[in-house]
């Protein structure tokens, strides 16, 4: 397959002619067809600034692979989608809630975190997660270091702590990015996993 342009109108608010492809980006996109069956539309506008694409993408896998020792796939996608809540972030909150269904296969048990994660039934290490990125996210000026202890006692690792504060730091830069340019968020996620 080779993808010469990707199509860049009416996905965000800006006007933007469609992105030509780098090698490099090509290869992203590509994978993104493979992977999801279609081109994320941050990645589209991205594309516009290929090094900052690459940046991204890169930060984002290195952020989301589960290792043995580390967060699992369903405490990173809760941590994604508290996040994504919390900034109102429509393309982030429609992706993350559709790999939290995946992963979980309960859509209910997710459209309630969409909703308010506080109402949800979370085990005490997943709230204690959910409440320390929640705190991050919407004010960060007043996290101190008292607000680790939930998480020790919920068993969360010092190791696990970095995760927690990575994962969230990078999904905050991800929904800016997003709400900033106006980015759309793809329908794909939305009717996916239900």
């Amino acid at each position: 397959m080779s993808i010469k342009n990707v199509k860049t109108k009416n996905i965000s608010w800006l006007k933007l002619k469609n992105t030509t492809t780098t090698p490099e980006t090509e290869k992203l996109f590509e994978d993104s067809i493979e992977t999801r069956g279609f081109i994320r539309n941050m990645q589209a506008v991205l594309g516009q600034f290929p090094a900052v694409l690459l940046a991204q993408d890169a930060l984002s896998r290195a952020l989301t692979v589960e290792y043995e020792g580390g967060l699992n796939g369903k405490e990173r996608e809760l941590i994604a989608l508290v996040v994504s809540v919390q900034n109102r972030c429509r393309p982030c909150v429609w992706g993350h809630a559709a790999k939290l269904r995946q992963i979980t296969g309960d859509a209910l048990w997710v459209g309630g975190i969409e909703v308010n994660y506080r109402d949800a039934e979370l085990s005490p290490r997943e709230r204690a997660i959910a409440d320390y990125v929640q705190k991050l996210t919407e004010a960060p000026e007043t996290v101190e270091e008292h607000d680790l202890a939930p998480l020790r006692a919920s068993g969360v690792t010092e190791q696990e702590i970095i995760e927690v504060v990575a994962i969230a730091a990078y999904f905050n830069f991800s929904n800016r990015i997003n709400s900033g340019l106006g980015v759309q968020p793809n329908p794909e996620p939305f009717l996916s996993f239900r």
